[in-house]
């Protein structure tokens, strides 16, 4: 199949970056250096996450680990509308799930995939459209 075999989706507004998640080892280090460099505000949200979240445009989540592997652990979510959808199109693409949708509570959903090459791509459904 090739780019111009299937026309792309029609939706009402396009799919952007909802957030982009580091994972670090220690989360106040890793918000401190980029309050420092950036500006960014980080608030508590769970056990072992951060968000920074503008007033417009894509958040920045915290998640820590016990390791990373510098280079590769940086993860980028497409707000979509709907995650159900977007997970069969993904294994109509053969994509694989990597982490089925799974609830954040209070906020929505998300889940993963494989882009061509493995790479993880992160999938986010909001609880509110409107206003995540």
């Amino acid at each position: 199949m090739t780019i111009s075999d299937s026309p792309p989706p029609v939706l009402a507004h396009p799919p952007f970056v909802s957030h982009v998640e580091w994972r670090c080892t220690d989360l106040q280090k890793t918000a401190s250096f980029f309050q420092a460099l950036f500006g960014w505000h980080f608030d508590t949200f769970g056990d072992n996450y951060m968000l920074y979240t503008p007033g417009q445009g894509t958040c920045v989540g915290l998640l820590q680990t016990e390791r990373v592997a510098p280079g590769n652990d940086c993860l980028v979510f497409i707000q979509v509308p709907s995650i159900a959808t977007s997970l069969r199109q993904a294994l109509d693409l053969d994509s694989k799930v990597l982490v089925p949708k799974k609830s954040i509570p209070n906020y929505g959903w998300y889940a993963q995939i494989s882009d061509p090459d493995q790479n993880p791509v992160g999938l986010f459904e909001p609880l509110n459209p409107n206003g995540a």
